[in-house]
């Protein structure tokens, strides 16, 4: 099978740290691209004009048609989910599956700004707004050395994506979901959680922070294996 894995707000293709040459290494292939304004393919301050979430779902529908990605497990991680929900439908036959990490999993005509809460009485940034990474604290299960490769790389996030409606209905393929225990209250991912324990639906929780792919590996490359490889145990 093939994984197409998409990172998060303020992160790029780092993120996915070991886990991608993990999963080569089981026979799939991977590709992790960053995001168009993300990672590497962050502009200058004065270069940073609208990205719209349209630009992310074009960017993976045309890598997976050059690269002829088949039997796609499509994961999204944080903010990445939502561009993995809006990217499922134009991969079409392409895709297998969806696998939500520490995410949330927005409805159709919902937006990336809702996803916390109401819009109501808040004011929204315009679409061509950035915002700049928040850091994250040796507390909460990073330790001193992640938190600070994390911070060193961590770069700003265009609005403009966070302002669109999602355009598809849910994928009909499989839905996996996994969650992090220790990511902070207030996460969207968090509220996710919620409401699936509030309507009894089962997920994978792994005991770490937010970000388990540069936290715990091993714990998501065997989750994501045991998708593409129903009787592994990671």
């Amino acid at each position: 099978m093939s994984f197409l894995l998409v990172h998060g707000a303020f992160r790029g293709a780092w993120a996915w740290g070991e886990v991608p040459d993990a999963l080569r290494a089981r026979g799939h292939r991977v590709e992790s691209p960053s995001l168009i304004g993300m990672g590497e393919l962050t502009p200058p301050p004065g270069r940073r004009g609208v990205v719209t979430l349209a630009d992310w779902v074009r960017q993976l529908s045309e890598l997976a048609r050059m690269a002829d990605l088949a039997d796609i497990v499509l994961v999204g991680h944080s903010q990445g989910g939502m561009v993995a929900r809006a990217a499922a439908a134009p991969l079409g036959d392409r895709l297998a599956a969806i696998a939500y990490l520490d995410s949330h999993m927005p409805r159709e005509g919902q937006r990336g700004v809702e996803l916390s809460g109401p819009t109501a009485g808040r004011t929204l940034p315009p679409a061509d707004a950035w915002l700049d990474p928040t850091p994250v604290r040796a507390a909460g299960g990073y330790g001193e050395y992640l938190a600070a490769f994390i911070n060193d790389r961590a770069g700003p996030t265009p609005v403009g994506p966070s302002l669109d409606p999602m355009p598809n209905p849910e994928p009909s393929v499989p839905r996996h979901v996994a969650f992090c225990d220790l990511t902070p209250p207030g996460f969207p991912s968090t509220l996710a959680r919620a409401a699936m324990d509030e309507a009894g639906e089962g997920y994978v929780l792994f005991e770490s922070p937010h970000d388990a792919a540069l936290a715990e590996p091993a714990m998501v490359v065997g989750w994501l294996a045991s998708i593409a490889e129903p009787t592994s145990m990671g």
